[in-house]
């Protein structure tokens, strides 16, 4: 608060507005580094406070505008806000001479004049103090607890105090009324706290500047000072501008300020709309002069000038909170991504290191026997292999770039899950694939697929009492038989256009009601501690489902469950095909190499022709063929496994009219030798008239006509063989994709 005995006003000097703009960059000097410096900077504040005081003369009268235009206590209080207390001594000393050298000028007495002085060093302290204390230490006003603290304790309760106390030394040295010298002291000062302080800390405090948000820019600042100023000038030069208009475009220049700027943008423009105001009013210009807005005009400026800097200052904040808010939602998004990440690869890693134990073990049992190992090894290898393009996903999960897809037979990923689940079978459950004999192309990121196949069959043999089946067909635009009714739950897209059904059942106890919605969830598992149904062990880790749902949506699929009602569950993958026209644009895999290395395979087969042509076709392979008609050899199931018996896989063929000592000659061949591969042709196609391939306890069907293809998928099914290695990041097989899964 200052005070002066001259009765009228004088407009601001050049003086003074450049001691002013001084005074903005005071308060960015936080810690001075010695004290010569800081004997400088007190010696500028009491210059700053002296020039600012003197056009302020003191009046208890409202309408000259003494109650609005005190910001030297701001000033100072900005400063200090910021120094530690052991120098705030020294500034208030150059507070409190400033003040007696601008007391001179007045026909009071000394004692009056020492009065006010103290009143002046009281009020700064009190500001700071109480800024400090209560708000905020640092003078970053980022919250709005922070400013409904600061609105409260600064302009309204210390303000209070300080202009109670100026009240009585003024009613007792000029004798003047205490209320109306009360309020013309608390709506000046109040006023100027409020909108001054706030700018100075959000642009001259360096924690301030610190906790600004990233996305506050100089230019909306200037801008939003700009229009106001431009708003005042309007309202001064254009005869009878609405003070309602005013207002209004006031309002909104602010509130677009502390929108797009914060809080310091929208401090500026309350405080170039605050100076215009006061200056265009001294001058007798604009809608809140005396001669335009009469007698009620400063009390209006101060109410107007009070409501806008609440608003905008809200508003920043506020805006700034948010943004705050949506950064700590990101962020916990992305540990929750990350945690899910993470257990997902943790879950994909225990299905390929089983994968890996199971052979191991089945290798070692294979060698202590004296059988072949070659293959068990081989399957080591391969989960190996998947362990390692599942790292490097990981290492690229974090770079942002294109997705990769391969134009790929799904029947080959089907080979690859099911090769990988089978050590992974509980005792007692058997697993039976079927697939058809023309290719499924799909495009698709071949790990990823994989390991979702692999989950599905996981999730379905811990809840199976007996038997797991995996079926793969092809819609041309509608659902294969036994989808009459609507899935119980399902996730992604509903594919109506031509797409690939990849089927698994259970004959488990189905899921219960509560749970259905949930299955996808992200960590929910309905297996208990003690195990829950089928053959499920421990606590299920809720991942594997929700790996499957994010894999199907990723390629523009889905994932649909029908359960309960007394049938079985089945989970259904629906991936989009492939067209000709749209398999003949991308680079496909390179033809099919020969899946064998010359291993022997043993054929059986009482047509001489049919035993020729399938020779001649495993030859084709890369296998060496080596063939019997079961009715030429002696010893029974134990001459025929002396005949093969370093051979790895063993074909029979069905012939028309075959009965008795075949066959039961083959059952007494899987009964010695059932760990051998076997593929099987029976000749007559399926029950619905398609040929199609299973694959049962080591056996592989084919049902229909045997052909190159068919014997080619059958063999691979059979021996856990795959056409082309798991997807390599910048392979010549692979497509880039654009966010929406189309080829750039």
């Amino acid at each position: 608060m200052q005070r002066n005995g001259q009765a009228e006003l004088a407009p601001a000097s050049p003086a003074a507005r450049a001691a002013w703009r001084t005074a903005l960059a005071v308060p960015a000097l936080d810690n001075p580094a010695n004290p010569s410096r800081l004997a400088l900077l007190a010696l500028l504040l009491a210059f700053v406070y002296a020039i600012l005081s003197t056009p302020a003369a003191y009046t208890s009268r409202p309408d000259t505008l003494a109650a609005i235009i005190w910001p030297a206590p701001a000033v100072a209080a900005a400063l200090l806000w910021n120094l530690p207390y052991r120098q705030w001594p020294l500034f208030l000393v150059a507070v409190f001479l400033s003040m007696m050298l601008v007391g001179d000028a007045d026909p009071l007495s000394v004692k009056a004049d020492a009065a006010f002085a103290l009143l002046n060093v009281f009020e700064v302290a009190l500001f700071a103090f109480l800024g400090r204390r209560l708000v905020c230490e640092k003078g970053d006003i980022d919250t709005t607890r922070k400013l409904a603290r600061f609105m409260f304790f600064l302009p309204l309760l210390a303000t209070s105090v300080v202009a109670a106390l100026g009240a009585t030394i003024g009613a007792v040295t000029k004798h003047t009324s205490w209320l109306e010298e009360w309020r013309v002291i608390l709506l000046g000062n109040g006023l100027a706290v409020l909108v001054l302080l706030p700018a100075l800390l959000a642009w001259c405090s360096r924690q301030a500047r610190a906790a600004a948000p990233a996305s506050d820019k100089p230019g909306t600042a200037l801008a939003a000072a700009a229009l106001a100023a431009a708003l005042m000038a309007a309202s001064a030069l254009l005869p009878g501008f609405p003070l309602e208009v005013l207002r209004i475009l006031l309002a909104l220049v602010m509130v677009w300020a502390a929108v797009s700027g914060g809080l310091r943008a929208a401090s500026l423009g309350v405080l170039v709309a605050a100076t215009a105001g006061i200056g265009l009013a001294i001058a007798g210009y604009g809608p809140y002069s005396a001669a335009r807005g009469g007698e009620d005009g400063t009390w209006e400026l101060q109410v107007d000038l009070a409501g806008l800097a609440v608003l905008s200052f809200f508003t920043g904040i506020a805006v700034n909170e948010r943004q705050k808010l949506n950064l700590r939602l990101e962020r916990a998004r992305r540990f929750e991504t990350m945690g899910f990440l993470t257990g997902g690869i943790a879950h994909d890693f225990n299905n390929i290191l089983g994968a890996v134990g199971g052979y191991a073990e089945l290798a070692a049992e294979r060698e202590k026997s004296g059988l072949p190992v070659r293959a068990a090894l081989g399957e080591v290898a391969a989960a190996v292999a998947r362990g390692k393009d599942l790292t490097e996903q990981i290492l690229l999960a974090g770079r942002q770039g294109a997705r990769t897809r391969q134009a790929t037979d799904l029947r080959d990923l089907v080979s690859e899950a099911v090769v990988l689940v089978t050590p992974l079978l509980p005792p007692g459950v058997r697993l039976a694939v079927e697939v058809p004999v023309a290719p499924v192309p799909v495009l698709v990121h071949r790990g990823q697929l994989a390991r979702a196949i692999l989950n599905l069959l996981r999730n379905a043999s811990q809840a199976a009492a007996g038997r797991v089946e995996l079926r793969l067909s092809t819609s041309a635009g509608r659902a294969p038989a036994g989808y009459a009714r609507e899935a119980d739950t399902g996730v992604g897209d509903t594919l109506s256009e031509d797409c690939a059904w990849l089927d698994v059942l259970d004959d488990g106890g189905g899921v219960a009601p509560a749970h259905v919605h949930q299955l996808f969830d992200p960590f929910f598992s309905s297996r208990s501690s003690e195990g829950g149904k089928g053959h499920g062990k421990g606590h299920g880790t809720g991942l594997g489902l929700a790996i499957v749902a994010g894999v199907a949506a990723d390629h523009a699929g889905g994932v649909a469950v029908w359960t309960g009602r007394g049938e079985r569950t089945r989970f259904s993958l629906m991936l989009p095909l492939l067209t000709a026209q749209e398999a003949s644009q991308l680079p496909l895999i390179a033809p099919p190499a020969p899946l064998g290395r010359g291993e022997t395979v043993l054929v059986v087969a009482q047509d001489e022709a049919a035993r020729e042509r399938t020779e001649d076709a495993l030859a084709a392979l890369g296998f060496e063929p080596a063939g019997y008609d079961p009715a030429a050899v002696t010893g029974g199931p134990q001459g025929l496994q002396g005949l093969g018996e370093h051979a790895e896989l063993l074909v029979w063929l069905d012939s028309p009219g075959e009965a008795g000592a075949p066959e039961s000659l083959l059952a007494a061949l899987r009964e010695t030798d059932p760990g051998r591969p076997l593929v099987r042709c029976t000749g007559a196609a399926a029950a619905n008239g398609d040929t199609v391939i299973t694959q049962e306890a080591g056996v592989v069907t084919i049902a229909g006509p045997l052909d190159g293809a068919a014997l080619r998928q059958a063999v691979r099914m059979a021996a856990g063989l795959s056409d082309a290695p798991p997807a390599r990041p910048g392979g010549d097989s692979e497509v880039d994709l654009d966010e929406e899964g189309k080829q750039p």
